[in-house]
């Protein structure tokens, strides 16, 4: 992938840079890869690097050459990628074009630095490019792992056993989420001049009868019902078929991909934290060079990464990294 503002002068000059540098002087060996994976990608060859091609090309190695017990060149993009990242955070920190191996393929990329330029605002103090509702929610939540989509959970019935072992299960799940925060039971959702906020939601569950269970997940500031697929479960009434329940709740509702994050996004609620997460959670997922791009971008703005290091893909460091930038 590369910007369509990049023209291969600027990729050439780039590469250059890199390879000239002191930082490559005494890395012969990775000096050939760079150039080899930079000028087939420019040539309209991207397909054709593969652990395979490169092995033959670059590293001599003869036809027999098996990528997939040899890691060669597994080992030596790895070596490639640190290389980079030393470069860009020292002797190359002002360069205006940088060369990026993504993980888990070769076909370079080529970013700029990140601009921290303002957005243009508006007199009332919004973006003037963002949806209202949307820098509403990101202002109301504040920084750093708050600001992400906040569950209360009804406390049902003391009668309605089904009700209250499903709760008490999925009540387990609040130190295992990423995505979502599940108040604690004693907490009330907060108002803000007599709305409520915007990323909080409400869990309801109740008995229909001894065979079954009703679910509703709602949106508090709308007073909308969130759809969550499956309102409905019927069970037997064991309480390992409730855990059960739970979480096949919590994968649908209270993840990444589940039902609040697409309610989200489709009503403009969604904060830069919330973005970047599901960025990073695209990129472990597919491992493309677009998926790449979006994680590091969103990486940038928010967990406050510099250009020299590499995607963050464990969601739990991520937010760690991203509590102590703020």
């Amino acid at each position: 992938m590369t910007d369509a503002r990049i023209d291969g002068q600027e990729v050439t000059d780039a590469l250059q840079r890199v390879l000239s540098s002191r930082t490559f002087a005494r890395s012969e060996r990775l000096r050939a890869f760079l150039k080899f994976i930079v000028e087939m990608e420019q040539v309209g060859l991207a397909h054709q690097l593969k652990g395979y091609t490169i092995g033959i090309d670059v590293f001599s190695r003869g036809d027999g050459f098996d990528p997939g017990t040899d890691p060669l060149v597994r080992v030596q993009a790895g070596k490639l990628r640190k290389l980079l990242n030393q470069f860009y955070s020292s002797e190359g920190r002002a360069e205006p074009l940088r060369i990026r191996i993504p993980t888990g393929g070769y076909v370079p990329i080529y970013e700029r630095p990140a601009d921290d330029r303002r957005q243009p605002q508006d007199d009332s103090g919004f973006d003037v490019d963002k949806p209202r509702s949307a820098q509403h929610a990101e202002n109301s939540v504040g920084k750093g792992s708050k600001a992400l989509p906040r569950l209360f959970i009804r406390q049902p019935d003391p009668a309605d056993h089904l009700a209250s072992v499903f709760v008490n299960a999925t009540r387990l799940w609040s130190n295992r989420l990423w995505a979502v925060a599940i108040a604690g039971a004693d907490d009330e959702p907060t108002l803000e001049g007599g709305a409520a906020h915007p990323l909080h939601f409400e869990l309801r569950a109740e008995a229909l009868g001894a065979t079954a269970i009703k679910l509703g997940l709602r949106h508090l500031l709308s007073d909308g019902e969130v759809p969550v697929g499956t309102s409905i479960y019927e069970t037997s009434g064991d309480i390992l078929d409730l855990g059960m329940i739970a979480n096949q709740f919590a994968a649908a509702s209270l993840t990444i991909p589940g039902a609040i994050y697409r309610f989200c996004h489709a009503n403009a609620l969604s904060t830069g934290q919330m973005k970047c997460l599901e960025a990073t959670y695209r990129y472990t997922l597919e491992l493309t060079d677009a998926a790449y791009v979006s994680a590091r971008r969103c990486q940038q703005q928010w967990a406050g990464l510099g250009p020299g290091s590499e995607v963050i893909t464990e969601i739990t460091k991520l937010i760690s990294l991203s509590a102590l930038a703020r």
